[in-house]
């Protein structure tokens, strides 16, 4: 056989071979190593290496290899021109050098290499690399040597051609896919974080993202930037992450309005490394575009990657350009949504400080001293979780004594939830106290909390409890002493912590005689209990009361009303106040508004007020002495002391009302000491 048939039967199996080995599953790398290893073989050459040309950098960067030393291989960096390979990476011509030490242009790459042969890879219109072989010997290559790598190189070409339109089509599907499952994130998650985070995902899986982050423009101070959200940015990191409008890229980003995307951030001025990571060696590339609704700039979406070529730099700076601009509907409406929360926050703080300050002792109106140790009481309770039983009067102010126990305990940053159990039909009572879910009866179309489970940490007022029916209370018992609820329809229990307060204006000791009212419950409600005076229990308030009323609603009104004259002032002491304090305010709330003059009149006052008023007689001594004549169980030896007892009852009792229950002021004014007074007060039984 001849040399030119070996030569062509050397060809033929190798053409075989590599495309036998293409339709593996290789990787081009591997499959240049594979093509390279049997060049090596055919050739008798001791090493050899497939280079592709940089062109940014001008260089030869080394793809495969074959013999050398992975350490001499990385440190090895061929500019193009220079020796044997790069001369063939600029010129696009082989080259056979069969004496190496003869030739000025070879670079040794190993001392004992005496021969090298390279050919040029190529396409029809680009030069894309080198293969190169190398031997020990001289004279160690032919030119059918030369025309085998030739070939070689033409087949090479192909398959890395095939390789950069694969990697490039990836690229297209990667960027597509990102977009296509950002698009579905967003419509589908509501919450930013979130969207944020699984969005970083996709970008490390799909282009191999290092970090991103995501920037803010301050609401308070629109120059300032800070970081929102941030990926494999470790908190230390996000803390340095202070941006001005204007400074480094972020900064620049908001001024100008558009992406601005870096090859290598180590070479670029603008980059301020103010998170102050640590990046080593590699290149690294960094893309932040600007997250705008219309004209207005709400913030920067940046991410950092290792740079691998430029095609795909530019398809990664326009993927990242595109997600911010789908980014910017959630912005928009996250920070809609945080301004309009941050403004409830503070009108809550300011509501929580106005109702801190209604319910306050100094709002307190009062000084009669039953009322007052009513007060006192109130504080010793306010801060334990004991229930509370408030009874009293309609119109004493039962619910502000419960607010102001909630307001003052450590409870008064959670709910204080008021329930009137007679107010609502007992067929709707339960489900307002527990709660329902979709479908427990007709009409429940979706699930809604009760009344307990919205106190959860906070106060559950149930005002008008003696009217609460036996059924209901057995539950309500249930709720107070496991600290659980089942709502309508549900069969799982839910477990709250709430502080009751109760309050009745009924006798319940009397209710549970009559079968009405459970005694187990009641005795678990009335732990603490709070009696609160009727109005005409604590008439000494009532100039206080009075003066209060009619400057509220003065102000409420935009009135000059300042006072009641002094036939007011008598009816009012006169009257007995069924309706209490209540009573009292709306028929000054009515007064004020009538009013025409700076104080108020009789003629102001509600008839209704004048005909009880006027219903009942003073005291006729005519009729007294003439009961006392005609008494027949008694005689009457002491007449004149007892007409004397009856009028100097009268005058204490007004006496200690116009000086507002002081006893010395009011011993001064009668000419009695103190002593003299309380001993009158105490024979004739006056509450004071």
């Amino acid at each position: 056989m001849s040399i030119k048939e070996s030569n062509k039967i050397k060809k033929l199996k190798l053409v075989h071979y590599i495309a036998i080995e293409m339709n593996k599953s290789h990787s081009m790398t591997e499959l240049l190593e594979l093509i390279l290893e049997r060049c090596i073989e055919l050739t008798g050459a001791n090493t050899g290496s497939v280079m592709l040309i940089n062109k940014e950098e001008k260089v030869l960067d080394i793809l495969a290899f074959k013999g050398l030393n992975k350490d001499i291989v990385s440190k090895t960096k061929l500019k193009i021109g220079q020796g044997i390979t790069g001369w063939v990476a600029q010129t696009g011509q082989p080259k056979l050098v069969n004496n190496a030490l003869k030739d000025p242009q070879y670079v040794k790459i190993r001392d004992d290499l005496l021969s090298e042969l390279a050919v040029p890879i190529k396409t029809e219109d680009e030069l894309i690399g080198v293969i190169s072989v190398d031997s020990n010997k001289e004279n160690a290559f032919t030119e059918d040597d030369m025309e085998l790598l030739i070939m070689v190189a033409e087949l090479a070409a192909q398959i890395i051609k095939k390789d950069v339109i694969q990697e490039k089509l990836q690229i297209k599907i990667n960027s597509q896919q990102i977009l296509l499952e950002a698009f579905s994130l967003i419509e589908r998650e509501e919450d930013l974080t979130n969207v944020f985070n699984n969005l970083m995902d996709i970008l490390n899986e799909k282009m191999g993202i290092l970090r991103g982050m995501l920037v803010f423009v301050e609401n308070e101070n629109p120059s300032s930037l800070f970081i929102k959200c941030a990926y494999k940015i470790s908190e230390e990191a996000i803390k340095n992450g202070k941006y001005r409008v204007g400074e480094g890229i972020i900064g620049n980003v908001v001024l100008k309005g558009q992406t601005i995307a870096v090859e290598d951030i180590s070479k670029e001025e603008m980059f301020l490394n103010k998170l102050k990571i640590k990046r080593g060696t590699d290149k690294i590339s960094f893309i932040a575009s600007p997250i705008k609704a219309g004209n207005d700039i709400l913030g920067v979406l940046a991410i950092e990657r290792k740079f691998e070529n430029k095609e795909q730099f530019e398809d990664n700076v326009n993927t990242i350009t595109l997600l911010a601009s789908l980014l910017a509907y959630k912005v928009r409406n996250y920070q809609k949504m945080e301004n309009e929360t941050k403004k409830l926050l503070e009108e809550n703080i300011e509501l929580r400080k106005e109702l801190k300050e209604q319910y306050n002792f100094k709002n307190i109106i009062g000084k009669n001293e039953k009322f007052r140790k009513v007060l006192e009481q109130v504080k010793m309770v306010s801060n334990t979780t004991a229930p509370v039983l408030i009874t009293g009067e309609t119109g004493t102010g039962k619910e502000l004594i419960a607010k102001i126990i909630h307001f003052l305990s450590e409870r008064r940053e959670k709910k204080f939830i008021s329930i009137n159990c007679a107010a609502i039909p007992e067929n709707l009572l339960e489900s307002e106290l527990f709660g329902y879910y979709k479908g427990a009866f007709t009409g429940a179309v979706q699930n809604k909390k009760g009344k307990f489970e919205l106190a959860d940490g906070g106060t559950l007022f149930l005002d008008e409890i003696g009217e609460m029916d036996l059924h209901l209370q057995s539950k309500l018992l249930r709720a107070i002493q496991e600290k659980e609820i089942e709502p309508l329809g549900g069969e799982k229990t839910i477990k709250v912590d709430v502080r009751i307060v109760a309050a009745t204006n009924r006798n319940l000791e009397k209710l549970i005689s009559e079968g009405k009212f459970r005694s187990d419950l009641y005795y678990r409600l009335n732990v603490i209990n709070l009696y609160l005076p009727p109005l005409r229990e604590r008439k000494d308030d009532l100039p206080l009361l009075v003066d209060y009323f009619i400057k509220k609603y003065a102000q409420i009104y935009n009135k000059k009303v300042i006072g009641i004259n002094k036939d007011v002032e008598d009816m009012f002491i006169n009257y007995d106040w069924p309706g209490n304090i209540r009573e009292l305010e709306n028929v000054l709330e009515r007064a004020v508004i009538m009013a025409q003059t700076s104080i108020i009149d009789v003629s102001l006052i509600s008839e209704n007020l004048k005909n009880k008023d006027s219903g009942k007689k003073g005291f006729d001594l005519d009729n007294y002495i003439e009961n006392l004549l005609n008494m027949t169980k008694k005689e009457t030896k002491n007449l004149f002391e007892d007409i004397i007892s009856v009028f100097e009852k009268i005058i204490i009792e007004k006496i200690l009302i116009k000086t507002g229950n002081n006893k010395l002021k009011a011993a001064k004014l009668l000419g009695i000491n103190r002593n003299t007074l309380k001993a009158k007060i105490k024979k004739y039984r006056i509450n004071s």
